[in-house]
């Protein structure tokens, strides 16, 4: 066998791994939907009084995981953050800030503000964030 033929399959192979790498670097980071999906596969689904499907627990100041991820972004891009909050924010942990920012959009959302992500909050966060 020629070496031409081997470098070949090398170089193929060298161009599949670079494209591969660069998939890998810029795929999209998550959106909304796939929290919402992961979030309501680990807790279950409930409806909302007015219709809507919400997760089927309320979340508040301790609580952790894929919702309270959904519910960052919701807020994120619903009422927008500090620029000094941004960094790290989504990280699932429901904690001052994440109390803070929900108790603010509760507020501008005409909802009592009291840190409780429930029925109405949910509402809320789906209308603004559901095309």
């Amino acid at each position: 066998m020629s070496s031409s033929r081997r470098v070949r399959p090398l170089t193929a192979l060298a161009l599949a791994a670079s494209a591969v790498g660069t998939l890998l670097v810029t795929a999209p980071t998550a959106s909304a939907g796939d929290y919402a999906d992961a979030c309501f596969r680990s807790v279950g689904t409930r409806t909302s009084p007015n219709g809507w499907r919400i997760p089927a627990r309320n979340f508040q100041a301790g609580s952790s995981g894929t919702c309270v991820r959904e519910i960052q972004f919701d807020i994120a891009s619903t009422i927008g953050l500090d620029p000094a909050d941004a960094p790290g924010f989504i990280d699932g942990a429901f904690g001052p800030k994440t109390d803070r920012y929900v108790r603010e959009f509760q507020s501008r959302s005409h909802l009592e503000p009291d840190g409780i992500v429930g029925p109405r909050t949910w509402e809320a966060l789906i209308s603004r964030t559901t095309d």
